[in-house]
Order: structure tokens, then C-alpha cells, then sequence
């Protein structure tokens, strides 16, 4: 007897219509797709209420009775085996859609013409061409060939050329269409011809000029300049060398310069070995220069972009520079350039070109500094006036300096303190206007044709061109007056790995590990003082500081930006251990020191700080240079350790007396001591304070989660 289900199978099959005969298609269906045309799902219903788990049931798939199961390691793979173009039935109508796995899924959203009738007349499209990809670009064309085009230079020879012969040389020989790609740090002199570094064109001098060339910045490429056959040589060649040069040939010398700014990255680790070729770069040139420091770039990568000057830029530097060409040496009109724009828009970059082939015409060129987050020549948080006498090549931080003439403002934007701000640019302007601008004295001067008798005036503005900041920049531009504005419309893409944050880190850790030059200032030395190398043999908590008395070496110790007006007489030790500060000079009267003696309470043996005194008048004072106050004692009277990069002999001429302390702070890289790995200062990293090693625990401290298992509906 059978049972009433195997009775119903029964009726069931013969009353059941004859299969449909398969459609015709172009290539046969893979076994998945003819599982999906005859088990699509069918609509779902939406019930009043939920079925319980425990009647919830398996929906069994029918298979016809002659398919048997194999095994799972003997079966086809269908995913393998599937055609590029699967026709695949719709949830609501019978017609084909053509699918393709290397086309995107069609969204719901797209499908806005619900009566239009797709063509499916092929059902194999052609792939779109996928974009070819670019060759990377070359940099380097030329290709030394030792005793033709490349030479090795003895030091006797060195001494008749007038070079500096402790350092090994080589003579290049860069003839049409040659250029060349370095990385690292050298020192370049030409001797014949011109070439152009960095958009600037350089003619033959005995004069050195140093070259930084980081992976965290545009490398320079040195290119061979035509038309430069009819120049006179200042430099009388060996006579070896005078078979291997042709007329218009541009001869080049490259000599290692060890400065000790490759150091750095050991200081902060986040540009350790930018100065080093990567494993690719290694892998791509096999030429060597013989030139410690200094690596042959052959092809451009992510991480080494060749520095381009855009047509627009060269097109205004065109105009200005050529402008002055058909200019008397004797016209002493005003020439103040301006460059303004938004932040990430290249003004700096612009600001240095201009001022390298402003001094291809005069003597010497100031800078004026008005972005305090990225500053050229000095750490953020300054507004200074640089005066130069030779070109910078170079990101800011291989060449900081001791300003002519500078003001602490403490902070890498001038949004709490406006007028703070615009008073320092005043100051500075007004020292250029009668200082520096006609200051045809100045010591180190030589007749070599270029213009003496006028100093122009560069003016790099800040990158903060909205709301407040746009007032700030027309007044800036109101106090300086310039003759030509350049102006910025569009950012340019970032190609670097670096954040403006990280390069700001790196000028000041630069700025505190630089050596500069130990002479005595000349009181009629107009020119900067620029860094000649770098310590950084030991961290900054391990260099020996100076010692000051707070009641024999200070006169006022001053506290600026918000918040800082709460601070407690007796908490200032607090707030000064561990702060950069600004060396600050006044002039006599500049500070009411009766007053704040008399707020104080007589007698103070303390240190002197008043409570909520205000910073001086930049019309009275200047900033030279900041410093590191590396501890404090609270027991009267205090004794501060400092350390500053400025020379023994600038504190002795003019020593500051008044420390400015105000928003900027230490980066934590400065606080480590890099020579070892698990202590800080010889104490155990888990027990330093004030630093916290590994994941935190705070708000934002937890790993993001991010779900990628969202899908539209079309795409379900």
C-alpha cells in the first residue's frame, strides 16, 4: 500500500506539462546559471507576525531523479568554468540581461526607463580598454663615461681651480638634452656654460652652492642650459680637461658635503633615510657616482617626484625677472613682491624660485615671513625678515637661520592674536623701509655686475585666506605695499607621504640640533647667519644647556595666549619645564618692570613673572632666537637649564632678558633619547612621564571598525 505522499508524487508527475526545450544561446550556460533559472526565489510576502524558530523548515531543492551527488573533490569547479556572459532571468519579468564579470554591476538607481527594451544582440561585448599604463618618467639622461664625459678630481688640481680640497670631486661634462637627477646632499659649482637647478638658471662662479636633496620633497635635476656658448669662463680649466669640453658644453663639479643633516632622521624617525635611495631605487641604477651621500636617480617613483616649475609660474617669474633686465642699475624704485594664496597651493615653493633668480640680478634679497605654520627660514610660531646673499636649494629645514630681524608670536596661526600678529609684520616692514631696503654699506659686498645699491623684499603671506584670514592678508598687504602680487587660484595635488604637521616637526628639531657659524655679529652685517651642520651625535636630553639665575639673568618671564592669564605665580616652574620659549631683547623702557615688580610683591626672589602681563611692543624688541628650557628648580632663586642654537658670542653682544612663552611645543621626538630603544634618559620607558607607549585607552583610542558587507538592492 503506498503512503499519501508517495500517492501524490504519483498524481502530481503525470499531470505535470512536458519540459520546455532549452533556448537557443550563443555559448552554453554553466551549470550554475541553469540552477539559478530553475530555483529563482520567488517574492516574499510580509506576514502580520514573525513564525516561531521551531517551525521554521529547510526549503528543499527538487532534483531530477537521474542527478546523483559526487563527491565534493570530483566535482567541477563552476566558477572556473563559467562564461564571461551569463544570461540571467529577472526577479519580475522573463527577459535576459547580459552580465559580465570585469563590467560594474548595473544599480537600481541607474535604471530609471522602466518601458525601454535593453538590446541584448550581443551578448558578448568587447571589454573597454583598460588605460595603459604610463612608463615612469626618466630623470636622468646623462650617463658618465669615465675620461670622456666624467672625471675624477685630484686635490691639486682642486687648489689652481680655487676649490676646497678636502672633500672628493668629480667633473661632469652635461652637453645638449642632459640632465641629472640626485639624491642626498653635495655641493655643485659650475665652472663653463649654465645649467638650471630648481628653475633657476646658474651661470659660471667659483661659488659653491649647497644642495639638499631629500625623498620628502621635490628632488632638483640639474639640466643643461643652451645658449650659453658666448659666456666668458670665470674659471680657468686643467689643461686635461680642455679636449673633453666643446664649446656650449656646461661643466659641472660635485663634491661631498657632510653636514650631518642625514642625522635627523634619527631624531625623528618619521624621515629616517630620506636621504637614502629605497630598495627599488637600488634596484633600478647601477651607476655610481663614486661620491659618498650622493645616489644616481634614474627613474621617477612615488616617492621621489622631480621638481617641475609649471608654465604659469614660469611665465610670471619670466615677467618679473626679465622685467629688470631693461632696467638702469641706477633706479631705485620700490620692489617688493608679494605671494599670496591658500595653503597647499605651492606660494612657498614660488616664494624660494623667486628670490634664487632674484638674486641672479642683485646682491642680496629679503625675505619676509609671514606664515607661521611653515616658515622658510626659521621654526613656526616667528615672523621674520632673512636678508640672503646666496641661493637656497633645499627644503626649510636644511637651512635654518639667525634672522636679521624677528618677532615670537608663539603660535602656527595668528588666530588668537590678530593684532599681536599684524603689530610684528608692522615692525619688520618698517626695518626693511629704513634699514635694509637703501643700505648700500654692508660688509662682503664685491663688484660682480649684479645691482648693490637696492635690497627687494619678497613677502611670503600666510595660507589662511578665509573669514578672519582674508582681513589679515589685505591688511598685510596694505602694510607692505608691493609693486607685483603673485596670487594662487587652485591647490596643487600632493604627491608626498609627508603632512605639513610633519615638516613643521622636522624644522624644529632642525632648528634645535643646528650649528652655526661662532663668529661675533658685525654691527653692520646685514645678511643672515645660516646653519653649516647638524649635532646630532645626542638627543636634546642629553646636550650640556646653560645655566641662568632667574634673579641675575632675567628680567621678565611672560606668558601669551589663552588660557595662560590663569597661570599662578607659584605654578610657573610647572608651565616652564619643558617649553620653548623665545630669547627676547628689549629696548630700555620697553617693559614696566616697577609695575610688575610692585604686583609681584617686594621682595621676589623668585621667578619674574607677572600675572597676565602682556608680550612686548614689537616696535621695541626683537626675538633672535628660542630656546629649550630643559628643567627648573622651584627654590628662590630659580635656576633654569636652556639650550639654544644661538652662538655664545650673539648672547654675550646682546644678551636676552626676557623669556616669551607661548602655544608651540616641543614635538615628542624631541623629548626621546634616540640611542636606545626601551629607556628615556636611562629610565624605563613604561615609567617615563607625561608619555603614554602603545594604545591608549581614550575616546578615538579603539580600532575603527568599518562594514563592508553593505549592498544596495539592485545588488542583493
Amino acid at each position: 500500500m503506498l503512503s499519501a505522499v508517495a500517492a501524490r508524487k504519483a498524481r502530481l508527475q503525470q499531470t505535470a506539462p512536458p519540459p520546455e526545450p532549452p533556448r537557443a544561446q550563443s555559448s552554453p550556460p554553466s551549470s550554475e546559471a541553469e540552477d539559478v533559472h530553475a530555483h529563482a526565489k520567488p517574492p516574499k510576502r510580509k506576514s502580520s507576525a514573525p513564525a516561531p524558530k521551531a517551525a521554521r523548515k529547510k526549503r528543499r531543492v527538487n532534483r531530477p531523479q537521474d542527478t546523483k551527488l559526487g563527491r565534493y573533490f570530483t566535482e567541477k569547479d563552476g566558477f572556473k568554468e563559467q562564461q564571461d556572459v551569463i544570461a540571467v532571468a529577472d526577479d519580475d519579468s522573463d527577459e535576459e540581461r547580459a552580465w559580465s564579470p570585469s563590467a560594474p554591476f548595473q544599480d537600481s538607481s541607474d535604471e530609471e526607463d522602466a518601458g525601454a527594451t535593453p538590446d541584448f544582440a550581443v551578448l558578448n561585448p568587447p571589454a573597454a580598454p583598460l588605460p595603459a599604463e604610463e612608463p615612469p618618467q626618466i630623470l636622468s639622461t646623462f650617463r658618465p663615461i669615465l675620461g670622456q664625459n666624467f672625471f675624477h678630481v685630484p686635490q691639486e688640481e682642486l687648489e689652481a681651480i680655487g676649490m676646497s680640497p678636502l672633500s672628493p670631486t668629480k667633473l661632469l661634462v652635461l652637453r645638449s638634452s642632459d640632465r641629472l637627477a640626485l639624491l642626498g646632499t653635495y655641493s655643485l659649482a659650475l665652472l663653463r656654460g649654465a645649467v638650471r637647478l630648481n628653475g633657476v638658471q646658474l651661470t659660471p662662479s667659483p661659488h659653491a652652492h649647497p644642495v639638499f636633496s631629500p625623498r620628502s620633497s621635490p628632488l632638483p635635476v640639474i639640466e643643461y642650459a643652451p645658449g650659453a656658448q658666448d659666456s666668458e669662463p670665470t674659471t680657468l680649466l686643467p689643461s686635461r680637461f680642455v679636449g673633453a669640453v666643446t664649446p656650449g658644453d656646461a661643466v659641472v663639479l660635485l663634491q661631498e658635503l657632510r653636514t650631518g643633516v642625514e642625522g635627523l632622521g634619527r631624531v625623528c624617525r618619521t624621515f629616517e633615510d630620506v636621504f637614502s635611495p629605497t630598495r627599488w631605487q637600488k634596484n633600478q641604477s647601477t651607476i655610481d657616482l663614486g661620491l659618498q651621500g650622493v645616489h644616481y636617480v634614474t627613474l621617477q617613483s612615488a616617492d621621489s617626484q622631480p621638481f617641475l616649475l609649471p608654465r604659469s609660474w614660469e611665465r610670471a617669474l619670466d615677467a618679473v625677472c626679465s622685467a629688470g633686465d631693461s632696467t638702469s642699475a641706477t633706479d631705485l624704485s620700490r620692489q617688493v613682491f608679494a605671494v599670496h594664496g591658500a595653503k597647499k597651493t605651492g606660494k612657498s615653493t614660488l616664494a624660494r624660485t623667486l628670490v634664487n633668480r632674484l638674486l641672479a640680478r642683485y646682491q642680496r634679497v629679503a625675505f619676509l615671513e609671514c606664515d607661521l605654520g611653515q616658515s622658510e627660514f626659521t621654526p613656526g610660531g616667528m615672523v621674520a625678515l632673512n636678508i640672503l646673499d646666496a641661493p637656497v636649494f633645499g627644503p626649510p629645514f636644511t637651512h635654518p637661520s639667525i634672522p636679521h630681524h624677528a618677532h615670537y608670536i608663539g603660535a602656527t596661526t595668528p588666530r588668537n592674536c590678530p593684532s599681536q600678529y599684524l603689530e610684528a609684520i608692522s615692525a619688520l616692514m618698517q626695518t626693511y623701509n629704513i634699514d635694509v631696503q637703501y643700505a648700500s654699506q654692508l660688509d662682503g659686498q664685491t663688484d660682480d655686475g649684479r645691482i648693490a645699491e637696492i635690497i627687494p623684499l619678497v613677502v611670503n603671506m600666510m595660507g589662511w585666506t578665509k573669514g578672519l584670514g582674508a582681513d589679515l592678508s589685505r591688511k598685510i598687504l596694505d602694510i607692505a605695499q608691493p609693486s607685483v602680487v603673485f596670487d594662487f587660484e587652485a591647490p596643487q595635488p600632493e604627491n608626498g607621504w609627508y603632512t605639513p604637521a610633519d615638516h613643521r616637526t622636522l624644522s624644529i628639531l632642525s632648528y634645535f640640533h643646528a650649528v652655526f657659524p661662532s663668529a661675533p655679529p658685525l654691527a653692520s652685517e646685514s645678511a643672515g647667519i645660516y646653519a653649516t651642520s647638524w649635532n646630532t651625535s645626542l638627543p636634546l636630553c642629553a646636550q650640556h644647556p646653560y645655566e641662568l639665575t632667574s634673579d641675575t639673568a632675567l628680567d621678565s618671564v611672560i606668558l601669551s595666549g589663552p588660557g595662560f592669564e590663569d597661570v599662578v605665580p607659584s605654578e610657573v616652574h610647572h608651565v616652564l619645564n619643558g617649553a620653548v620659549v623665545g630669547l627676547v631683547r628689549c629696548e630700555p623702557g620697553a617693559l614696566d618692570l616697577e609695575t610688575a615688580s610692585s604686583a609681584r610683591g617686594i621682595p621676589y626672589t623668585g621667578i619674574p613673572y607677572t600675572r597676565g602681563m602682556p608680550p612686548p611692543p614689537p616696535s621695541a624688541s626683537s626675538c633672535p632666537a628660542l630656546a629649550l628650557v630643559r628643567s627648573t628648580s622651584s627654590a628662590a632663586p630659580a635656576r633654569l637649564h636652556v639650550l639654544t642654537p644661538l652662538p655664545p658670542a650673539h648672547l654675550a653682544a646682546a644678551p636676552p632678558r626676557v623669556l616669551v612663552k607661548g602655544e608651540l611645543e616641543l614635538p615628542v621626538w624631541g623629548m626621546l633619547d634616540f640611542r636606545t630603544e626601551d629607556a628615556v634618559a636611562g629610565v624605563e620607558r613604561a615609567r617615563v612621564p607625561f608619555l603614554r607607549w602603545g594604545k591608549t585607552e581614550g575616546t578615538g583610542g579603539e580600532r575603527r571598525r568599518v562594514r563592508r558587507n553593505l549592498m544596495r538592492r539592485g545588488q542583493q
